[in-house]
């Protein structure tokens, strides 16, 4: 006997996506189709934040062959939960009986108070999940008790559970993902062709103040490089999938495993392009191994530098001082590889003088592509933890998104600090040494890449001022009294129900 599973993202429509490079495969759900194929169910992904399918119609595409199980998840986090709690309300309104499973890291965080406001959802799976599903449908189809499954919370008539945490995934390996459930022609990047998303690593060994997958994953761990490289041979030969980006938070964390999986990589001799998540220490670490980055693929590595400041990089827990993320730029450019670096404003106190400070290092920096996001309070975070509702000037939780100023600059206002931060952008991929790189860089992938994040760029900026002026609205600090997004009970110290 096997049940009929329906994988399912909500219908979000980022302006990144929408007028950016376009979406990326839903990889989180991805991971858990090829597991639940292999137990012998019946499964199928419907992304619908690419198909953006209205509730009526998604419901209508569902009745086709109505699910026994929808698994919900969106890797957007707190941005994605508004969304995702309306699609899970009009979805269980439409098939009372079926279950319906949220995941992902608001919900693992906020477990019990998610389900609390939400009668919908029947069981929340907190961090990985591969082996809970597995777990959970078991007993489930068998009509058992969940109460041995870890790591989940679920309703137990009109009371919530929640189990015990369920210990990390020691073998990646054993779990393949579903590839066979992807509509491949819905994602593209770069104007390279199909684009897939892989994952080495999980974890991070770094715990960055403003960010909780360290906490998430709960440890470091990685698949074995023949694992990694076998996948993206399946990817290329079989699928036709020309890009790969890597979902890990930090790749070469641990150099050793991952110079042997670019080795394995690079011997398959595939032809796909490679963006990789690195922190610029790490490049500088393996100044003469990038030689084969390049041969095993990498184009393109995003690098969280986060401020240009180096009392602010150490205070939120980098290890990349600006003389390091310099080095790092350069390396890559050596090499024929695209330098993307996030800088996150609101980590000092934001002033006209930071600002125009951050433009002027920008420029020395003298990276490809600059990512210019908002310092943004999930209540998982030390950052969420520390912020009070009175700093609070964007109420709707659906933007924050790192694009969207969250948290007040009292020195600043929102207008002129959103103005500083176009032109920063604006003004630093039009500096003519760019556009000649753009041009003439003697690889041909790195002006590709160039090329083609220009021209998204130029597509995003515009729809965010589009947003800014009309859309998205603003409350004045000290208007809030509760931070949305945050679980009810403290807003400043919440309890972590599930992980930590």
């Amino acid at each position: 006997m096997s049940l009929n599973i329906v994988l399912l993202t909500p219908r979000r429509r980022f302006i990144a996506n929408q007028f950016g490079l376009g979406y990326q495969i839903p990889l989180g759900l991805v991971f858990l189709g090829g597991p639940l194929m292999d137990a012998s169910h019946h499964v199928r992904l419907v992304d619908n934040d690419v198909l953006g399918w209205g509730d009526e119609q998604l419901v209508a595409e569902l009745h086709q062959n109505p699910p026994d199980c929808i698994l919900v998840s969106h890797t957007a986090s707190t941005a994605a939960h508004p969304v995702a709690m309306r699609t899970v309300a009009h979805v269980k309104h439409a098939f009372p009986n079926t279950l319906l499973v949220y995941g992902g890291v608001f919900p693992s965080y906020a477990a019990r108070s998610v389900m609390q406001e939400n009668p919908a959802i029947d069981v929340i799976v907190h961090g990985e999940g591969e082996a809970a599903i597995l777990d959970l449908l078991a007993a489930f189809e068998a009509g058992k008790s969940l109460a041995a499954v870890l790591g989940i919370s679920w309703r137990d008539g009109s009371t919530i559970l929640s189990n015990p945490v369920r210990p990390p995934i020691e073998d990646l390996d054993q779990y393949r993902p579903g590839w066979e459930l992807i509509d491949w022609d819905a994602y593209r990047l770069f104007g390279f062709g199909r684009a897939a998303g892989m994952q080495f690593s999980r974890g991070c060994t770094l715990k960055c103040t403003y960010c909780g997958q360290w906490s998430f994953w709960r440890r470091w761990r990685h698949r074995s490089p023949e694992n990694v490289a076998g996948e993206l041979d399946i990817l290329s030969r079989k699928y036709g999938v020309r890009i790969v980006w890597f979902a890990d938070e930090n790749f070469a964390a641990n150099p050793e495993p991952a110079h042997e999986t670019l080795k394995a990589i690079a011997a398959k001799n595939l032809n796909l392009s490679l963006n990789l998540n690195m922190t610029a220490a790490d490049v500088v670490r393996d100044a003469d191994l990038l030689w084969l980055y390049k041969k095993a693929g990498v184009d393109n590595i995003v690098m969280g530098v986060e401020s240009l400041d180096d009392p602010t990089v150490e205070m939120v827990g980098k290890n990349n001082p600006f003389e390091i993320s310099k080095q790092a730029v350069r390396l890559l450019r050596r090499h024929g590889i695209v330098s993307l670096v996030n800088i996150i404003y609101g980590l000092e106190d934001e002033t006209s003088a930071t600002v125009w400070r951050t433009f002027r290092r920008v420029l020395e920096l003298d990276a490809d592509i600059l990512n210019a996001v908002y310092i943004t309070p999930h209540f998982w975070t030390p950052v969420g933890r520390q912020t009070r509702p009175c700093q609070i000037v964007q109420p709707d939780q659906a933007y924050f998104t790192y694009r969207n100023q969250v948290i007040d600059t009292p020195k600043i206002s929102p207008a002129k600090l959103f103005v500083g931060v176009k032109l920063t952008e604006a003004l630093f991929h039009l500096r003519p040494k760019a556009v000649w790189r753009m041009l003439t860089f003697q690889d041909a992938r790195y002006r590709q890449i160039m090329r083609a994040y220009f021209a998204a760029g130029l597509r995003v900026v515009l729809a965010e001022i589009w947003e800014f002026l009309f859309k998205a609205r603003r409350s004045p600090a000290g208007a809030l009294e509760t931070i949305p997004g945050f679980p009810p009970g403290d807003p400043v110290k919440p309890t972590l129900d599930t992980l930590i």
